[in-house]
């Protein structure tokens, strides 16, 4: 098991661990619900190649915002810019790739928008930021849907409610339902939604700017799909790829949402 290592900047305290020795680095970002533990299934086939440094995300593992801060205050593009610059100059990271599974690869997109002279290509799995959600907005973004949304952090029944109509109206998949069923269960699960949803709303990346920047440094995205995925669709993938069609290159994989096995890093040594 990787150690834990700290790297505080601002009161911002990121925890993360790290995979492999090898010459090139990589900064992995993990989905909901988890830690940079998540990577382990890569290690094995990626440890001669790369380092990587997989970051706990905020409000996930040990990484936490500064004391006194809550959600309610999101970290902006800068801080985030500034924050993850410095984490790779703390750590000697002249360039790294920039890995995202689920919810993590939003934060990996907004890596090569804001940072794209310190990345290294872009590998994404099932990855969130492909499609954005007008829902999502209302919940994350203007005062009366955080205030709906803090009532539901202690009744879920009303927005339960309305997760079964957009199921029965279609709106939303069975599979995706489920998803969001299962993830505001009990209180403490739609805390961390909340908490997320929240702390990252104004990290919402361009995709077309992510497409301009693939092709101005040269930059190769590698986006692996479950074609069985009702969470991230794979048809979504087409999103990215129509802004940078020679950078961006699809993998569909016979999976569900879960690609992060010992399988992709096999198949992630062809690309390295």
């Amino acid at each position: 098991m990787s150690a834990l290592h700290i790297f505080v900047q601002n009161g911002f305290t990121l925890a993360f661990r790290t995979y492999g020795r090898g010459p090139r680095s990589a900064i992995a970002f993990h989905g909901f619900g988890g830690t940079g533990r998540n990577f382990e299934p890569l290690a094995p086939s990626l440890s001669d190649r790369f380092t990587t440094y997989a970051i706990d995300i905020f409000f996930h593992g040990e990484s936490r915002f500064p004391a006194g801060r809550t959600a309610d205050e999101p970290i902006t593009p800068e801080e985030f810019t500034d924050l993850l610059r410095s984490f790779m100059d703390a750590n000697g990271i002249g360039k790294a790739v920039m890995m995202g599974f689920s919810l993590g690869g939003r934060l990996a997109l907004t890596c090569i928008e804001r940072l794209p002279e310190r990345s290294a290509g872009l590998w994404l799995f099932a990855p969130d930021g492909l499609v954005r959600f007008p829902w999502y907005r209302a919940a994350s973004k203007w005062g009366w849907g955080r205030s709906i949304y803090r009532r539901f952090v202690q009744d879920p029944s009303r927005v339960h409610w309305l997760m079964d109509t957009a199921r029965g109206l279609r709106l939303v998949t069975d599979r995706y339902h489920k998803f969001l069923k299962g993830h505001t269960s009990d209180t403490l699960r739609r805390q961390l939604v909340y908490d997320v949803w929240l702390s990252l709303r104004l990290l919402e990346p361009d995709l077309a700017q992510v497409g301009a920047h693939l092709k101005k440094y040269d930059l190769r995205a590698e986006v692996f799909l479950g074609l069985r995925d009702k969470v991230i669709l794979p048809q979504w993938g087409r999103n990215l790829k129509r802004h940078a069609p020679e950078r961006v290159h699809l993998h569909m994989l016979e999976t569900g949402h879960q690609v992060v096995t010992p399988d992709l890093g096999m198949r992630l040594t062809c690309l390295s």
